[in-house]
């Protein structure tokens, strides 16, 4: 219920005072996605910011022995500096219940046209156990008429350490744009642990720029 709870409150309330915060709640045959990605600069002219990112998924089946998993929850939190208008230092925190606290560095790479952004961002999180990540997002928004736009999206990260592959993802989402809400149908391809264990999650999402 938590992620219903916070999804609705960042959906609909709008209780953040940010501009263009991705908000997106997807409702898949596996599990529940939530994720938002929140960017704030000091002052509008500043170089220097802080950005916090999370992603929880919410399983129907968390027992293993029925072939469920257990529920997810990321939580980043970093001081950030522009350092060229496309290029952006982030140093902080990475978090999850497996991984515990890392401090975590960024470089993220930021380009953006009238119909496209991307972005991609190599992540070295130091702790028990160092490990390496990239990270990448492609959007692509075109204009259908003068109200509505394609919405495409196009997301992956993949995390390694000395052990090999921990935690890899691709995310695919199609659909429309009204008035900064994205909605439409997805899926997510995960993988985890060194075998590559795969799984999918399909679904419809809703997305909203706060």
């Amino acid at each position: 219920m938590k992620i219903i709870f916070t999804a609705t409150l960042f959906l609909f309330i709008g209780v953040v005072h940010a501009q263009n915060i991705p908000v997106e709640l997807m409702a898949g045959h596996e599990y529940l996605n939530y994720q938002h990605s929140i960017h704030r600069k000091t002052s509008a002219s500043s170089r220097f910011g802080w950005t916090h990112i999370t992603n929880m998924v919410s399983r129907y089946q968390t027992n293993i022995i029925k072939g469920g998993r257990p529920n997810e929850m990321m939580n980043q939190g970093y001081l950030t500096a522009m350092i060229h208008p496309k290029i952006t230092i982030m140093g902080g925190f990475f978090y999850t219940p497996v991984t515990d606290v890392k401090v975590s560095l960024v470089t993220q790479f930021a380009h953006k046209t009238k119909n496209w952004l991307m972005i991609v961002s190599p992540r070295f999180d130091a702790g028990k156990k160092n490990s390496y990540e990239l990270f990448g997002l492609f959007e692509y928004q075109p204009m259908l008429n003068t109200r509505i736009k394609l919405y495409s999206r196009f997301q992956f990260m993949t995390n390694h350490g000395n052990d090999g592959h921990n935690r890899s993802y691709q995310q695919l989402r199609i659909g429309l744009d009204k008035k900064a809400i994205q909605f439409g149908v997805g899926i997510t391809v995960d993988q985890y642990g060194p075998k590559t264990e795969i799984t999918t999650n399909s679904g419809v999402f809703i997305r909203k720029l706060i």
